[in-house]
């Protein structure tokens, strides 16, 4: 049986806490934490290998915070905040490979999340990838007509999306008002609570704060 998304995003909110909770100097709790994460990577049919490399995008900007530490001359306190920030990014990648974000986004929905944020996000996944074919269209045209690459054309090429993509949006909006848009997306089908649902949710949250604040 398919977990309930709602049952992942909360299983996903209370590692994040208790992983973010840990203090400087706690390395055998921060290496037991970072077992779960890499235990359903394992026995899970995802690249690994892709995974792993994608969360690593994350390292250059934790190294502005491990940078203090290396300073002061406490390198287990900056590798302590890398490996932190990894595995943080390495188990929401998973979940989000694992959960699709369509789901999750109805998960933050029914758990009482801002609707317009909901909303907002949802419309921009669905038409990133048109503004992005839409971008690709305008570079090529210029191209073609011997333009030069230069911040100038860039500028202007920008500007000119932005007022493609408020027309395109504008369109959009009126065309979902004439068909009934209430401020809210239907949905094709509904999210079902099970018992096991349950049983995932209190066993996990158990397993996680007894990982962290038991041991």
């Amino acid at each position: 049986m398919k977990l309930d998304p709602r049952c992942a995003l909360l299983l996903l909110l209370a590692y994040l806490v208790a992983l973010s909770s840990l203090s400087p100097g706690q390395n055998l709790l921060l290496a037991l934490m970072c077992v779960l994460p890499v235990i359903l990577l394992i026995f899970s049919p995802l690249p690994k290998a892709d995974l792993l490399a994608q969360a690593a995008y994350v390292l250059p900007f934790s190294f502005a915070i491990a940078a203090v530490a290396l300073l002061r001359g406490n390198t287990a306190q900056a590798v302590f905040f890398l490996l932190r920030s990894y595995i943080s990014i390495l188990t929401v990648l998973i979940v989000t490979k694992l959960v699709s974000t369509l789901d999750l986004l109805r998960a933050m929905e029914r758990l009482g999340a801002p609707k317009f944020l909901i909303i907002v996000t949802e419309f921009l996944m669905r038409y990133l990838e048109v503004l992005r074919a839409e971008a690709d269209a305008m570079r090529l045209a210029a191209l073609c007509r011997g333009a030069a690459q230069s911040k100038l054309i860039a500028a202007s090429s920008l500007g000119m999306l932005f007022v493609r993509s408020l027309e395109r949006s504008t369109g959009i909006h009126n065309a979902m008002l004439a068909r009934g848009f209430s401020g809210r997306l239907p949905r094709l089908y509904p999210m079902q609570w099970h018992i096991a649902d349950s049983v995932t949710l209190v066993v996990g949250l158990a397993g996680i704060a007894g990982l962290r604040w038991a041991l």
